[in-house]
């Protein structure tokens, strides 16, 4: 190409910026292509664009609908007023980390409205109509006159504001799917999340080893039927997606209302989002383990979730050595480490409080335990104090278990800690719960009780005469 001619730039790595230049040669094999240097050093300007503000309301309402998918809008320029820069081309151009496609022409970039709106979306994984300020990073090669390639990097800003989405619901939210028989007269009533404003959550079973389907919809007449609750329903862009983490579309969004899936069986809890209108699907299970120093690392304590709400108590003896809790009786599940980090390589939980016997609740929702030291007795009309107080029990490290060995009466007798009923245990000796347990009836005599709280579901006792 001869000095002084405009010429049109083939596209590198996806995405060219063309300019006039002189002495042209074949970029892909440079003269010479030094290590990523500063962009001052060249003059090179990274600039906010014409178009960096977009409301995507505004777009929709001011583009025709056959335009929109072809649409661009300029989101950042590019310039260099040094004399030594031939021409400059874009390598590379991402949205807070998120790849996308861009043409450049005439130092301006440009980015297709709905892929930019999609890829805000998902750097910020929301769709809540505010205005979010994201940086649009650039890596270009300069080509000098003097025929070498560099490479330097910049960043801009701009601001994108999605679409209108609906008020929240004043009723809430519930399900249909499935799993409820898809009756909408009978729909699963989901429940607000406290001090998250705009998050329900439900807890469901699914028998279908393949996939489950459901629909999200906000409150509406059970007797209207069907159309009462097509006119408020929510889903997702693809019929039977199974992601489990994923956008909501509504009814009067740009997008159909497609219906999502569980894949597999068992207990999972679903969470709808409507500020920033995104869906979860986790699953859930009845037992967490603590497997840590304290018990050798064996994963023989446990904690349970009676809802299957990812809330797990237990019953356990912790020292400040460190320990993880894991979804399975082994390391072959999920294992929370730190912070509840799931990483191979996380730090071990190490608590600050003393050692010792605690009532353990894990929070997987929110990622957080609490630690209630507590102390064990037996209270009853077979015990010495009969049931005005209790007869304290000593924690057997050894053991694992809390023990006595006292004289009983005929009569009944029943575990409590803390000398209060808030938490107690009942029941059968094999069987013990903390869920309003019967009365455990015994015979006059000397006995060795050893109690193994652990958590509900399997708790249980051992009451054996002493000779």
């Amino acid at each position: 190409m001869k000095k002084n001619q405009i010429f049109a730039c083939a596209l590198f790595m996806g995405i060219a910026l063309g300019a006039c230049t002189e002495d042209y040669t074949d970029w892909a094999n440079p003269q010479s292509n030094s290590p990523e240097d500063p962009a001052s050093k060249y003059e090179i300007s990274f600039a906010a664009g014409a178009d960096a503000t977009v409301d995507m309301d505004q777009f929709y309402e001011s583009v025709a609908e056959e335009l929109q998918a072809t649409d661009s809008v300029v989101i950042a320029s590019l310039s260099s007023t040094n004399p030594n820069v031939a021409s400059i081309k874009l390598n590379s151009i991402n949205i807070n980390g998120l790849a996308i496609n861009a043409t450049v022409r005439d130092g301006n970039v440009k980015v297709n409205t709905l892929e930019l709106d999609s890829v805000v979306r998902d750097a910020f994984f929301s769709r809540a109509h505010v205005e979010r300020v994201f940086d649009v990073n650039m890596n270009v090669a300069a080509k000098l006159k003097s025929g070498e390639a560099v490479n330097v990097s910049g960043t801009s800003q701009a601001k994108l504001t999605p679409i209108s989405t609906p008020a929240i619901s004043e009723g809430g939210y519930v399900l249909l799917g499935d799993f409820t028989g898809w009756d909408p007269a009978n729909p699963m009533a989901m429940t607000p999340v406290a001090n998250k404003e705009g998050v329900y959550q439900v807890t469901v079973e699914t028998t279908n080893e393949a996939s489950s389907y459901f629909k999200f919809y906000a409150a509406y007449d059970v007797n209207g039927g069907w159309d009462a609750a097509n006119a408020v329903q929510m889903g997702c862009r693809v019929n039977g997606d199974t992601k489990t983490e994923n956008f909501v579309v509504w009814t009067g969004d740009k997008y159909k209302v497609e219906t999502p899936a569980i894949a597999g069986a068992g207990h999972f809890i679903i969470t709808l989002d409507v500020v920033n209108y995104t869906y979860s699907v986790a699953p859930a299970t009845a037992y967490l383990y603590m497997a840590g120093d304290v018990n050798g690392w064996s994963h023989v304590d446990m904690l349970a979730s009676l809802e299957f709400n990812n809330i797990y108590t237990g019953y356990m003896y912790l020292n400040q050595n460190g320990f993880k809790f894991s979804s399975e009786p082994n390391w072959d599940g999920t294992n929370y480490g730190a912070d509840f980090s799931t990483a191979p390589d996380a730090a071990n939980i190490t608590i600050t409080e003393p050692e010792g016997f605690y009532q353990v609740v894990v929070d997987l929702n929110e990622k957080t335990y609490t630690l209630t030291p507590i102390a064990i007795g037996i209270i009853g009309s077979a015990t010495p104090s009969g049931w005005d107080s209790d007869t304290d029990m000593t924690y057997s490290v050894e053991n694992r278990c809390w023990t006595i060995t006292t004289d009983l009466t005929d009569g009944e007798i029943k575990f409590r800690a803390n000398d209060d009923w808030t938490i107690s245990w009942g029941g059968t000796p094999e069987q013990l719960t903390t869920q309003n347990g019967g009365n455990i009836a015994v015979t006059a005599g000397k006995y060795t009780i050893n109690l193994y709280p652990l958590c509900e579901g399997k708790a249980y006792c051992e009451i054996n005469p002493v000779n």
